[in-house]
């Protein structure tokens, strides 16, 4: 990584932003080293998060304890914690996609309000097609004109404790 940032300072050559997803399974104490990597290093942004390992209560289907990586909307809550947790945790200077569980403009605003400055829609499109995304934008579109903010920008990371 300090390789990759010197010779961009130089401007010899395009450096892409580099950004690093990370699971909402981490503990505290890994949460906060990576923070702490991610602001030393000078890494991009932050992609939060990848699938879960996890199964809540929640999940009735007789499928929940098969392995693998769970994606969607019962991943909502435990992303958006980790959302929460990395704002906090780095302060608010380090973008942050916000990723798991988006289905509304609501799910979306949960996740700005949380610390994300970015939202990625990946499995309601494939139950709902890409019609969803209009419908998010539309609803959150409302949502922040009911805050009586002007943009949603104002709202990143408002409900994170820095």
């Amino acid at each position: 990584m300090k390789a990759r940032n010197l010779e961009c300072k130089k401007g010899e050559k395009y450096c892409p932003p580099l950004l690093l997803k990370i699971a909402p399974d981490l503990s505290d104490k890994d949460k906060k080293d990576i923070s702490d990597v991610v602001k030393e290093e000078k890494v991009d942004g932050l992609i939060v998060s990848n699938t879960t390992i996890s199964r809540p209560d929640s999940l009735k289907n007789e499928n929940k304890k098969e392995t693998g990586g769970l994606s969607g909307a019962p991943l909502r809550e435990l992303s958006t914690k980790t959302v929460k947790d990395m704002y906090t945790l780095t302060k608010g200077t380090v973008p942050i996609i916000g990723v798991g569980g988006i289905g509304s403009g609501a799910d979306a605003l949960e996740k700005i309000k949380a610390g994300a400055s970015l939202v990625q829609v990946y499995s309601a499109i494939t139950y709902q097609g890409p019609v969803i995304a209009k419908s998010i934008l539309q609803e959150l579109e409302e949502l922040v004109k009911e805050s009586g903010k002007s943009n949603v920008s104002e709202l990143v990371g408002e409900s994170a404790n820095i």
